[in-house]
């Protein structure tokens, strides 16, 4: 069920409306106002639609590569699994003497 959810971003209110959890909503938007306030302490004076556009995209950059870091590790532990079922068919094979 879809709900109005208040958010405040740059000093703007703006209400959003989601399926997601209230809670959820709102620390999505504690993130980017965080981040917000980090290109600020460094120096940034862009227009804060621009601003906003360069947080979104570092946010989404960030997203995409923990989930490729993560995609990696599956890889490697399946070819850890690989290597470890290639020795214990080897095992198997070899005479008990």
């Amino acid at each position: 069920m879809s709900k109005v959810v208040e958010i405040t971003l740059m000093g703007r209110t703006f209400s959003i409306v989601s399926d997601e959890d209230p809670a959820h909503v709102q620390a999505a938007a504690a993130l980017v106002q965080l981040k917000v306030d980090e290109y600020r302490k460094m120096g940034a004076s862009v227009a804060s639609d621009r601003l906003l556009a360069l947080v979104s995209l570092n946010l989404a950059g960030e997203l995409l590569a923990s989930k490729q870091i993560k995609i990696d590790g599956i890889d490697d532990l399946i070819s850890g699994f690989d290597h470890v079922v290639l020795q214990a068919e080897s095992l198997s094979k070899a005479s008990l003497r």
